[in-house]
């Protein structure tokens, strides 16, 4: 049997690591339909990819959940797209679309978002050199080293 807990990649976006709950990938293709009128047949003509977007409902624990939640919006509205790491496939550049972050007056040191993240690429496999894995890790940095400024 599978050690689920082995084998699933810590989550992180831009370096800013948080927990998932739950995610769901929309996918497919761009198709136009050709409706003839009294026809009884439909001519699909397909028009390439559609935009995927992964829907990630994420959340950080803990006692320094204020400042990774902090963390984590700002990495989301840094330009351009980021090195998004999730537990079962892996590591891509994406953008975050957008969020939403949400807490509870009962549950302190809890902070959940959801987050709409649309890869770069649309393409099957496609994997990322190493100097995007390296320029993804610096800006990472660069945002924690910001946060880090932050505090004093």
């Amino acid at each position: 049997m599978r050690n689920w807990q082995k084998t699933l990649r810590p989550a992180s976006y831009r370096g800013v690591s948080f927990f998932v709950d739950f995610d769901d990938l929309a996918g497919g293709k761009r198709l136009a339909l050709h409706e003839v009128a009294g026809g009884r047949r439909t001519i699909v003509e397909e028009l390439g990819l559609a935009t995927s977007g992964f829907d990630v409902t994420l959340y950080h624990l803990g006692d320094a959940a204020d400042a990774q939640a902090l963390a984590l919006q700002a990495a989301m509205l840094a330009d351009g797209p980021g090195f998004l790491i999730l537990p079962m496939d892996g590591g891509m550049l994406a953008t975050a679309q957008g969020f939403r972050r949400s807490r509870g007056k009962d549950r302190n040191g809890y902070v959940g978002f959801d987050v709409t993240f649309i890869p770069a690429s649309n393409e099957a496999g496609s994997v990322l050199s190493i100097g995007d894995v390296s320029s993804t890790v610096a800006a990472g940095l660069a945002l924690a080293a910001v946060q880090f400024a932050r505090l004093f």
